[in-house]
């Protein structure tokens, strides 16, 4: 349980302990990704949330506060930008609440472009109030523990939200996940870890990252990194009927928009250590772009809202595509 708090910060510059959450409400396609990190090299800790709603319209919102070296102080005090969290019981139920400013954005394709090349009126000024829950529906899957860490959890996630005079009551399944330790968000040239392709050869994402929810009885999750032969493989879990299966062989294969960074489509293969062959296909409702600055460029992290199909079940989830771009 000890592992929902903070951990003894190390002595990487980059060291960071984050906590993320999102759902999709499969009635009304309304979604939510939150992530908050504290990130004690830099003296900050910051939170973006984003809230898909009707349409391609994103509510978005970005903020920072001060921290101090010492992270266990803020285990009560989880806020940055406008967003609380609360761990109302470990591992069970999280609060999520946001109450500020926001920016109603009518086609989030916007966010691709420098901030001075976009046109006037390329958003709305707006108030946010959003309050859920998050109930755990499985234990969490570790994919490592002790100093450094993550783990993934699916849950139920009800409340409402609401943006100016629009109210919403939302019901759906999402996934939350904990991470601490150094975290890097450039592409790196690790191992088996080619550079960034040029812009002519097609988009060349270097981590595709993936949660998905079937309702209450199955959810998966898990990343893809890219290999030296050019495949996004990688590895996840899958959580179903009240067991935790580790998956191996993940494959991401994906479809863009013409000339684009923003993925339309994906397909996804798997197999568990049984033998079972999993293949799910995914058409992707809308796409946040993130942008995180780089030396010489910048990280697109962008978020996919995407509708999935698995052996005749429908489900929705969140599928992450980081790409590296030179500016």
């Amino acid at each position: 349980m000890s592992d929902e708090r903070m951990h003894a910060v190390g002595a990487d510059p980059a060291w960071s302990e984050s906590y993320y959450f999102n759902f999709v409400d499969p009635d009304s396609k309304i979604g939510m990704f939150t992530r908050m990190g504290f990130r004690p090299g830099n003296g900050w800790a910051d939170a973006l949330h984003v809230v898909y709603l009707p349409g391609r319209r994103v509510a978005f919102t970005y903020g920072r506060r001060e921290i101090d070296a010492d992270l266990t102080r803020y285990d009560d005090d989880l806020k940055a930008g406008g967003l609380t969290l609360a761990c109302i019981e470990p591992h069970q139920l999280w609060s999520i609440e946001y109450r500020g400013p926001a920016q109603d954005i009518p086609n989030p394709d916007i966010l691709l472009e420098r901030r001075k090349s976009r046109p006037d009126g390329w958003y709305t000024p707006a108030t946010l109030e959003m309050e859920l829950s998050f109930d755990c529906l499985t234990s969490p899957h570790f994919a490592a523990a002790g100093e450094r860490g993550h783990f993934e959890q699916s849950g139920h996630v009800k409340g409402h939200i609401d943006l100016g005079g629009e109210h919403w009551q939302v019901d759906g399944y999402g996934v939350r996940d904990k991470s601490w330790g150094p975290r890097d968000w450039g592409a790196g040239n690790g191992q088996d870890m080619p550079k960034i392709s040029q812009p002519s050869e097609g988009p060349t994402p270097f981590v595709n990252w993936f949660s998905m929810n079937f309702g209450q009885s199955a959810a998966l999750g898990g990343s893809c990194f890219r290999h030296s032969d050019g495949v996004m493989r990688g590895e996840g879990w899958l959580q179903r009927d009240g067991e935790s299966i580790a998956l191996k062989n993940v494959i991401i294969e994906t479809d863009y928009a013409v000339d684009s960074i923003l993925h339309r489509s994906i397909r996804f293969n798997a197999e568990t250590g049984d033998g079972e062959t999993i293949n799910i296909s995914g058409e992707v409702l809308n796409v946040c772009p993130t942008k995180i600055a780089m030396p010489g460029g910048a990280t697109f992290v962008n978020e996919g809202l995407v509708e999935l199909r698995w052996e005749g079940r429908s489900g929705y989830g969140i599928a992450e595509h980081w790409h590296a771009v030179k500016l």
